[in-house]
């Protein structure tokens, strides 16, 4: 049995309050009882060998070194089913993360990931037994024709019963959507992010489909039986599912899949939206969207001066003539000019002839 791979992890997510340390468990493909049509999880996890109860306490040791250097710890079981691996498979795997971080002072949270269809009572009270505090459920969408062509083996009402036995026993819940599947529209997009903002999750990740080598949706994307959601789209209609979660005060705290030695378009990736600026270029997206709109306020009432508040931050506007000038906060500067000054450019061809400008505080 080989080690866990560890390289090409992101350690970090962006949290509002300090920096966690995420030690992810990669556990490719245990306990699921289907193959979803965009599915190889040995692909996009790149590791094909399950974990053991020994690879698990290496693992966390290995991160034993640099965790005085963050504010909170998260082990994180990844990939899998966790809670339709067998109890015999999945205990140890809970042992060993809870053993190795008592042995090495960690006082983390837990989280798993899993399939609606495999959350009941009995699964909710071993997690709880071994301090699993965070449940993200693999959704992907709400509307059950999608979840039928993309054989997912559950509807949605699955989704629906699971997020309020987890919210009802006291843990976190997170969702995981997936824009762009087999037979899903705009509507649809729309319609599952609505849904699921009814489920009052704690945090939503989207992950637009992409299509991954060894999958039925290559094939299917081969026989012209599936059309792969241009990058384009995919920024646009992130751009805005996003701030429906917002909001609504769910958090988003990823969008698209990172970049790895297997995922990348000279890797893996046959066909669909992956970028490995993706979620920029949709937070880019967000900006000129909000800019279109003041400006397009300000020149119909003719007002030369305003200031407008995006994410809590204020944003400064100045609308004279064929000069525009946009004063931001430092930290937002590249997300409002854009990649390759995108939105620069667009908003040129939205005002012709003005001149732009794009400075931060």
């Amino acid at each position: 049995m080989t080690d866990i791979n560890i390289e090409n992890v992101a350690l970090y997510e962006d949290r509002f309050k300090g920096r966690k340390l995420i030690i992810p468990v990669f556990v490719p493909h245990m306990g699921c009882p289907h193959d979803c049509c965009f599915c190889n999880q040995r692909k996009i996890s790149g590791q094909s060998v399950a974990p053991t109860y020994e690879s698990v306490i290496k693992l966390i040791e290995s991160y034993s070194g640099i965790v005085e250097n963050y504010g909170s710890v998260e082990v994180a079981f990844y990939g899998g089913s966790f809670t339709a691996i067998p109890w015999h498979e999945q205990e140890p795997l809970l042992k060993a993360a809870r053993n190795a971080c008592e042995k090495f002072g960690f006082n983390p949270d837990f989280r798993v990931s899993t399939r609606p269809d495999y959350i009941d009572l009995l699964a909710l009270e071993r997690l709880k037994l071994y301090g699993i505090r965070t449940i993200e459920l693999g959704v992907q969408s709400m509307c059950d024709n999608v979840l039928k062509l993309s054989g997912r083996g559950h509807l949605a009402e699955d989704t629906v019963k699971a997020a309020g036995l987890i919210k009802e026993h006291g843990f976190s819940l997170g969702i995981q959507t997936m824009p762009g599947l087999p037979g899903a529209t705009y509507k649809d997009e729309i319609t599952t992010a609505l849904r699921v903002i009814e489920l009052k999750p704690d945090i939503v990740r989207i992950y637009p489909t992409i299509v991954i080598r060894g999958t039925d949706l290559e094939k299917m994307y081969f026989s012209k039986e599936y059309e792969a959601m241009s990058l384009e789209t995919a920024v646009e209609i992130c751009s805005e599912l996003i701030p429906m979660y917002e909001n609504a005060g769910i958090r988003v705290i990823r969008v698209g899949l990172q970049s790895s030695d297997n995922i990348s378009t000279d890797g893996e990736v046959v066909a669909g939206p992956y970028h490995p600026a993706f979620g920029e270029m949709v937070k880019s997206r967000i900006a000129f969207k909000f800019i279109m709109k003041i400006l397009g306020n300000m020149k119909s009432s003719g007002i030369r001066l305003h200031n407008a508040e995006f994410m809590g931050k204020t944003v400064h506007f100045s609308l004279y003539e064929d000069n525009i000038d946009i004063t931001v906060p430092a930290k937002m500067l590249s997300q409002f000019i854009g990649q390759k000054k995108i939105n620069i450019k667009n908003i040129k061809e939205k005002f012709s002839g003005a001149v732009v400008k794009i400075k931060s505080v």
